[in-house]
């Protein structure tokens, strides 16, 4: 089972203020919801503002060093207004840390682009060639291979949007997915210790039913788990999980590497919806009044 709904097809835009579905309604209409992922953005990242910092104290130094040694080619120094000029030409107007998040942004697009096109292989959908990726890329696309493996991994569901017709919000869920349950638990337990209500519970299972999201990166955060529990309860809503087989017992998050020295991939349990679930929606009544401040603030901004 590729795909979970038979309706009109549902688009998505992406603009200045985030990502948005165009879902249809009952009467036949369509209503637009905003995305998880442009929702789970309301939350502060401090740690982003560091890593930014870095990046452009980097790259402001570098330059700055290139410069230098080009200017001692020259037989008398350059003013200090023309030295600064020079170095401000050399950092271009797009800032060091853009270019990394625009750069990591590509490698995980294109490792997620490789799993879509192996998962619908499994599953039977013509998909045309397989893309070619670069070499970062590789190395995260073959530790999602080596995760398949070890947990038996059978793909339901394929790049899916599910939404939320009670709160609003629509999202692309990477894959639901059948695994081992004893194989699940061996790795989970290789990572560091199992909560014993989840190894138990495992235990009994022959087969478990996830939500399932990769990411890449050197670490898993916390918004990666509200946005997993966004996607279960709107596959609850849109009444999924029933006689069509798609029920989900919960959420992982599969962090793969994209780097060589980082040799392995890591996956998290996500806890479970019913305690997640209410603080995703305040992050969405966060989201709802910045959204209306940013409206608010444009409409004025069109009269002046």
């Amino acid at each position: 089972m590729a795909t979970l709904t038979k309706t009109k097809p549902i688009t998505r835009t992406t603009g200045k203020t985030g990502r948005f579905y165009d879902v249809p309604q009952a009467n036949g209409g369509t209503v637009r919801y905003p995305s998880v992922t442009t929702i789970l953005g309301a939350i502060n990242k401090p740690a982003l503002v560091g890593w930014a910092a870095k990046e452009e104290r980097t790259a402001v130094t570098e330059a700055a060093v290139e410069l230098y040694a080009d200017t001692q080619q020259l037989p008398t120094p350059l003013p200090r207004a023309a030295y600064l000029l020079a170095l401000e030409q050399r950092l271009t107007k797009t800032k060091a840390h853009v270019k990394a998040l625009a750069a990591a942004a590509d490698i995980g697009t294109a490792a997620h682009h490789a799993i879509e096109h192996a998962l619908r292989t499994q599953l039977g959908v013509a998909v045309g060639p397989a893309p070619v990726l670069p070499d970062a890329a590789l190395w995260a696309f073959m530790a999602f291979e080596d995760f398949a493996r070890e947990v038996a991994l059978t793909p339901i569901v394929v790049e899916q949007v599910v939404y939320s017709h009670t709160h609003a919000y629509a999202g692309t869920l990477d894959l639901v997915a059948d695994m081992d349950a004893a194989a699940l638990l061996t790795r989970l337990e290789r990572q560091g210790p199992v909560a014993t209500t989840l190894a138990d519970w495992l235990r009994r299972q022959g087969a478990v039913r996830a939500v399932i999201d990769f990411k890449t990166g050197k670490a898993i955060y916390g918004e990666a788990s509200l946005q997993a529990v966004a996607y279960e309860r709107a596959l609850a809503e849109m009444g999924h999980g029933r006689a069509d087989g798609a029920r989900v017992d919960g959420g992982l998050i599969i962090r793969l590497p994209k780097v060589t020295t980082d040799p392995d991939f890591e996956v998290a349990v996500v806890p479970p919806a019913r305690e997640l679930f209410q603080t995703f929606l305040a992050v969405r009544q966060l989201w709802d009044w910045t959204y209306q401040q940013e409206t608010a603030y444009q409409a004025k901004r069109r009269v002046a």
